[in-house]
This record gives C-alpha cells, structure tokens and sequence, in this order.
C-alpha cells in the first residue's frame, strides 16, 4: 500500500499541480500505485480543488482500483474543513449546532406526527359516538355516551393544543437554524451538509 503522508501545504500545490493530478487521474495509462499516491496526496491536501478531484474520482470506473478511496476522501474532508484559527473554530461550533438543530426538529416533527395521530383517530371515534347517541338508547346508555363525548372532545382540544405547540417551536428552532446559518463566515463552511457533523465530536459535548 502506498506509504502514508503527512499532511500537506497548500501553497507548494498549483494550478499545475491539480491539472497534472487530474490528467493523471482519468487517463487509462495511469498505473494503480500511481492513482494511491495521488489520491494519498489529494487526501492529504486541504483545499476545496483537492476536495473536488477526489469525489470526482470516487465516481469513475477505476474509482474501485483504490481500495482505500472512500477513507482518503474522509480524510480529506476532514482536514479541509479543520479550523485554522478562532473565528474558524466558532464557525465549525456552529455548523455542528445546525446538526443538532436538525435533529431536535426532526424529533419535534416525530411529535407532532403523535399529536396529528390522535387527534384523527379520536375524531373518528367521536363522531362514531355522536351518531351512536342519536339512535335510541336507555338512560343509562345515554349518559355513558354523552360522558365519552365529553370525554374525547377534552382530549381533542389537548391535543389540538399541544399540537399547536409544537408548530410553534419548530417554527422558532428553524428561525434560529437559520440565523445560525447566517452567522457563519468562514466560506468553505457555507454549503457544508449538516449531517457531515454528525460524527464530529466536541470537549464537553454529551452523545
């Protein structure tokens, strides 16, 4: 396998450089410990041209003739979006806290999918009721009746509240996703997908 790399500076790497790597990538005369070592670089470049050929790489035919394609891809994520310095290290916090935020509203949706359940489920039994108190019926099964009806229009109302909750808060988590959003400066962050966080990990962070 090809000797692991340290990783490598940005600057000793020009157009040139990536234009060779490409060339080199995607002709067929290119031997496979030829591809591992440029994929070993690329995967140790922290640049968004590194980043680009890798995953352009990862989907051609030869693709499979680097075992360790997908790890040198990671990695090299990984190390593209490390911070370098303060204001990068708040913006890489706040792209994990978009990941969290996606998660508590997709459990505030899971929520209200349960409240939403209810309240369908009991409006159809409620309205089985209803229709059962207009037949004719004894005393005392009229007043069972009239109790159930009360009964289910209660639990509507508390679910149609709790509901209306719920909307509420998810309404206000995507406003502040969004500003969080907002906040970020660093460019290369801008378009990272969330869900990249999810297996990046902080000091103090409970998982």
């Amino acid at each position: 396998m090809t000797q692991h790399k340290d990783i490598q500076d940005p600057k000793n790497y020009s157009e040139m450089h990536y234009k060779y790597f490409a060339a080199k990538l995607f002709s067929q005369e290119t031997t496979r410990e030829e591809l591992e070592e440029i994929c070993m670089t690329l995967g140790h470049l922290p640049t968004k041209e590194a980043q680009d050929l890798l995953d352009k790489f990862s989907k051609s035919k030869r693709a499979n003739e680097v075992e360790w394609l997908e790890c040198a891809v990671e990695e090299g994520k990984h190390w593209y979006l490390s911070p370098t310095n303060e204001q990068e290290e708040r913006d890489y916090l706040a792209l994990k806290m978009l990941q969290m935020k996606d998660d508590e509203i997709v459990e505030l949706m899971g929520k209200r999918d349960e409240h939403d359940f209810q309240i369908r489920t009991m409006t159809i039994e409620l309205k089985a009721f209803e229709k059962l108190a207009k037949e004719k019926n004894n005393q005392n099964e009229d007043d069972d009746l009239k109790c159930r009806i009360s009964a289910l229009q209660d639990l509507i109302k508390m679910e149609t509240a709790s509901l209306e909750e719920v909307d509420k808060e998810i309404e206000l988590q995507e406003k502040i996703q969004k500003k969080i959003k907002q906040s970020i400066t660093t460019e290369r962050y801008k378009d990272v997908d969330p869900m990249y966080m999810t297996n990046c990990h902080f000091d103090g962070e409970v998982w």
